[in-house]
């Protein structure tokens, strides 16, 4: 559970009307789930498990993106039978890109491993099933001259549950799933027989080297109450709707003491600061472990799932400072943070300085919307794309304050922090085989 730093204007939450409210739910299923990280790099697979934990059949969006700006890379409808579990995995593909791959046969629109212009899709048989590849496209991102090589190759994904499916419909029928898109009553009102989410959605996810015989477990956030009542959500493959700009606009979140309501209803992107104050932390912290006898690695990924909401157009917004600029070739959407460092006894080290393999560096900059810190710049991830961080002790903890601030509520209720997921993984090399584990931040 995230604690918020919360400040009180001049009135307090209490006055708010009891609606639907976006929060972080403890039970770990929602209408809207985070996946803070995939990587394809150095052989690297990333897995991503979505669950339907109801006895009701549901849509819903898949949705990747890019690392530097969470530009999308691929997206398609899902569509889940009671109690199904559709397994994904990102994968480097031919050509040095990378794709989703799956043998799951829940429906999908448009199918996998189908054509698409430059970057086609393809089948193949596995055993008894089909290997559908699809690969990722650049195609929102390649008129940028910011990092423009690789920035598919690490990112992060999300899933949006889009409505429950009546049950006069059989989802495991894709044929059948797919003519109401293209002749069906789908083609014209694709509210037919699709009412309003209800949540119930659940996720897994772990990163796979085979060449390294290492894997760890990647932490997956599930939101709840984030569709607003009685509102439709289904929209055709390749609209980039729905979107987390579309929920409610208020959140109930933990201040430390209390659960408190926040009311972003009379502002423009309500919907997204509502998602930014259940996310929003001022400060994250974690363990770090570099011992040298035993190889240890430890690697931070601190990602901003909402941040592009706030940083496109050439003008940033709270809680963001810095807009993107793609004629830039190095990103300068940066957001300051500071570091703290602790060995295992609680004794720190300060100065100043950037994010470089120098014992007195603890500020710096984290500017894209998936960020992995790798501590001593030996990436447990196996990422090529990282910001190296000193770390003067052999194991201890690291803290990362961010002193930036949503927009005050329409009470006055001001959250402190940036909308932040993550986790912290550390790899143990043992000669050519490796152990791994991860631990979500805590805040």
């Amino acid at each position: 559970m995230m604690i918020k730093n919360i400040l009180t204007a001049a009135v307090v939450a209490a006055s708010i009307p009891a609606t639907a409210q976006q929060s972080i739910n403890s039970e770990n299923t929602g209408q809207v789930l985070l996946f803070p990280f995939y990587n394809v790099e150095n052989g690297a697979t990333t897995f991503m498990h979505v669950s339907n934990n109801t006895g009701d059949a549901k849509t819903v969006k898949v949705r990747f993106m890019e690392s530097v700006r969470s530009a999308v890379v691929l997206e398609f409808n899902a569509y889940l039978a009671p109690y199904d579990v559709m397994p994904l995995a990102v994968s480097a593909t031919d050509g040095g890109l990378a794709g989703v791959l799956t043998t799951d046969p829940s429906c999908t629109v448009p199918e996998l491993g189908t054509p698409n212009g430059d970057y086609p899709g393809s089948q193949a048989p596995a055993g008894d099933l089909t290997l559908r590849t699809q690969p990722f496209v650049p195609y929102q991102y390649e008129s940028d001259k910011t990092d423009a090589g690789g920035r598919a190759l690490i990112g992060h994904a999300e899933v949006i549950e889009m409505g429950v499916v009546d049950d006069s419909i059989d989802v495991s029928d894709c044929a059948a799933v797919s003519k109401l898109w293209t002749s069906g009553d789908w083609a014209t009102d694709p509210s037919v027989n699709v009412s309003a989410p209800t949540g119930g959605l659940s996720a897994n996810s772990y990163m796979v080297v085979p060449d390294l015989a290492y894997s760890l477990s990647l932490n997956v956030t599930a939101i709840d109450g984030w569709a607003k009542a009685g509102t439709n959500y289904h929209y055709g493959a390749g609209t980039l709707k729905p979107e987390l700009s579309q929920g409610v606009s208020t959140a109930t979140v933990f201040d430390g003491s209390d659960y408190v309501t926040l009311d972003y209803s009379k502002q423009e992107n309500g919907s997204v600061l509502a998602t930014g104050a259940v996310l929003a932390t001022a400060r994250i912290h974690n363990e770090v472990q570099v011992e040298d006898a035993i190889a240890a690695q430890t690697d931070w990924v601190i990602t901003f799932p909402s941040k592009k909401y706030s940083t496109s157009g050439g003008v940033a917004s709270a809680p963001f400072t810095k807009a993107f600029d793609g004629s830039k070739e190095t990103n300068v959407a940066c957001e300051p943070v500071n570091l703290v460092r602790h060995d295992r006894e609680g004794n720190s080290s300060t100065g100043t300085g950037t994010f470089v393999p120098d014992e007195l560096g603890i500020e710096g900059d984290l500017c894209d919307s998936v960020n992995v810190m790798s501590f001593n710049s030996k990436s447990a991830l196996v990422s090529n794309d990282f910001v190296p961080v000193g770390f003067p002790y052999q194991s201890g903890a690291a803290g990362v304050s961010m002193g930036q601030s949503l927009p005050a509520d329409d009470n006055g209720l001001v959250v402190k922090g940036l909308p932040a997921i993550g986790f912290s993984a550390t790899r143990i090399v043992n000669a050519d085989k490796s152990y791994g584990y991860s631990s979500a931040h805590k805040t």
